[in-house]
């Protein structure tokens, strides 16, 4: 409705020259300039009522729901996350929490490995690990998204508990996001005792991954970075997670503990690797060995541009070793010695009819030898790597053999490690500026055993997983891979700066729209409230207390990453 106006010339506003209106005279002047201004007063109320009135009729319209409007508010809410203050050359600390806190599964994990400590007395934690995952918590609960603004937090309280572990979190020198990462790994696996001993029991080796994906068997020998240590529990892989044995487990100084029951949950950081040694010349190759991880490392190849599935290559391609002792050739050029040896006694024995005390001794020798000639004999039918202490053993030189890595259990959580250091002519280390092309969904299928083993020392430890017919595409090779638990999503990536010696950590952060949470007040025992119900997610830029929202474009042109964190989807 368009407004009325007033023209100056009206007979409610006259001007000094208009005439009087008709049946108006001289007299009556005052009596009509009052009527006037009565009925200007009138209108001009009215006219506000009836604009009040239109008002009120489009914020109804407004109200009214609007699915298009929904959806845009919805999509273009904003997201705030909390930034940490650098308190002297911890960007790499900072850069590794923030990532940390993007990863659903380690969240949930470390939540469980704080209520273990917390309600299970008998869990008997070194005081020092509860702190260190106690305070990691507080931190990674603040770091959540919130749909206001939010300050920047301290984590002064982890890094004095950290540096009881290691003093070099302390100090005011650069320090390595890696190195951090697996600190905090080591800790939290330490809460929950999941030590060697511990992988069947803890539901390690019976999670969900497929049987296709793990090649060991009951008994297999385990190895880790400590030692090796042989299977001899009962339980076997897809044993129930409920159950919760208990058994004695040695203390950090190696001195028995109490027994305890294993926490009823397990770590989605540790994977399981495969490792396999064959000799070129014989064909010999030896038991294959398992060990678990928590992250890979992968060395970056000199060149310009590169891609992760190309460093995984790496990790899995075989290699030749030049300086490495076949065992099975040992014991067989040790046995062909043997039985010389035993030639050349019988004949000294054949010679020696005078001598009954020389001839006594040869043959005592002769029954030593031929004891080790069956020995050795047994060894290289059954077992070359059998311990054969007792029999002197050739030193033949060393042969060509081949080794290769594959990937036999999938984590929950895949954590790549970019080695980008070099060393130059010179002898000094220098940082590979290669460009490392990501992609937000990783398959790692070409990199895992499939359950059908080579032992041929020029082929892989497996071959390539069958694809069923009609499964060439790109979606359904990705479907393939996700039954095979072997597809991962990008959450987090660390970046690095610099160069080798110094520079500054900086992450992108994937932020899923379900994890953000309302902040009602500043009560901060009102429960979060998820806003949104949808899979879309954004990414953002932290960059100590610096964070801004990034496209994802952005995340995968970066090239300089330097840890890369993924969940299994």
């Amino acid at each position: 409705m368009k407004p009325t106006t007033l023209k100056r010339n009206s007979c409610f506003e006259p001007t000094t020259d208009a005439q009087p209106l008709a049946g108006c005279n001289n007299k009556d002047r005052p009596r009509s300039l009052a009527l006037a201004a009565s009925l200007s007063v009138v209108s001009l109320v009215a006219l506000g009522l009836l604009m009040s009135s239109i008002r009120e009729d489009d914020s109804e319209l407004d109200k009214r729901p609007s699915k298009k409007r929904k959806q845009s508010k919805k999509h273009f809410r904003k997201i705030y996350l909390r930034g940490l203050y650098n308190l002297g050359n911890t960007c790499f600390m900072n850069s590794t929490l923030q990532s940390l806190s993007s990863l659903s599964e380690f969240n949930t994990y470390l939540g469980n490995c704080v209520g273990f400590i917390m309600q299970d007395k008998q869990a008997s934690v070194d005081p020092i690990d509860s702190a260190i995952a106690i305070q990691l918590k507080k931190v990674l609960d603040q770091l959540k998204p919130y749909n206001s603004r939010i300050a920047a937090i301290s984590p002064r309280d982890l890094i004095n508990s950290l540096s009881k572990r290691g003093r070099w979190m302390s100090s005011k020198n650069e320090q390595d996001a890696q190195e951090l990462f697996q600190m905090l790994s080591s800790t939290l696996n330490a809460t929950r005792r999941e030590t060697d001993a511990s992988l069947f029991n803890s539901g390690f080796l019976s999670g969900s991954a497929p049987i296709e994906n793990a090649i060991f068997s009951p008994g297999t020998t385990i190895c880790k970075t400590e030692g090796e240590l042989s299977n001899r529990n009962e339980s076997k892989p897809g044993s129930s997670l409920n159950e919760q044995p208990h058994y004695q487990s040695p203390s950090r100084h190696g001195s028995p503990s109490a027994s305890y029951r294993m926490p009823p949950f397990s770590n989605p950081l540790l994977g399981m690797a495969a490792s396999r040694i064959a000799c070129v010349k014989c064909g010999y190759t030896a038991a294959i060995r398992h060990f678990t991880f928590d992250n890979l490392s992968l060395t970056v190849p000199m060149v310009r541009q590169t891609t992760i599935e190309e460093c995984l290559a790496m990790y899995t391609i075989i290699d030749q070793l030049h300086d490495f002792k076949c065992q099975y050739c040992t014991v067989s050029v040790t046995l062909e010695q043997n039985k010389k040896t035993i030639k050349r006694r019988e004949a000294e024995l054949a010679s020696a009819g005078d001598n009954p005390k020389k001839a006594a001794k040869l043959t005592a020798l002769l029954a030593k030898l031929q004891s080790q000639q069956a020995r050795l004999q047994s060894a290289l039918v059954n077992n070359p790597e059998e311990d054969l202490k007792d029999i002197e053993l050739a030193n033949p030189s060393p042969g060509i053999s081949t080794k290769q890595t594959m990937i036999a259990r999938t984590p929950r959580i895949l954590v790549l490690h970019l080695s980008r250091s070099i060393f130059l002519p010179t002898g000094d280390a220098a940082k590979n500026p290669a460009h490392v092309a990501v992609q937000p969904l990783l398959d790692i299928s070409p990199f895992t055993t499939t359950g059908h083993i080579s032992k041929n020392a020029s082929k892989p430890i497996s071959g390539p997983p069958e694809i069923s017919a009609g499964l060439h595409s790109s979606s359904s090779s990705y479907a393939e891979a996700k039954r095979r638990n072997c597809l991962y999503r990008l959450c987090a990536v660390v970046l690095h700066a610099g160069n080798h010696n110094s520079g500054h950590f900086y992450a992108y952060r994937r932020v899923s729209l379900e994890s953000v949470i309302e902040r009602r007040g500043e009560s901060a025992s009102e429960p979060a409230q998820l806003l949104y119900e949808n899979d879309s997610a954004r990414w953002f830029m932290i960059s100590d207390t610096e964070t801004k929202e990034i496209p994802l474009s952005t995340v995968l042109s970066s090239g300089q990453s330097y840890l890369l964190f993924y969940e299994r989807l």
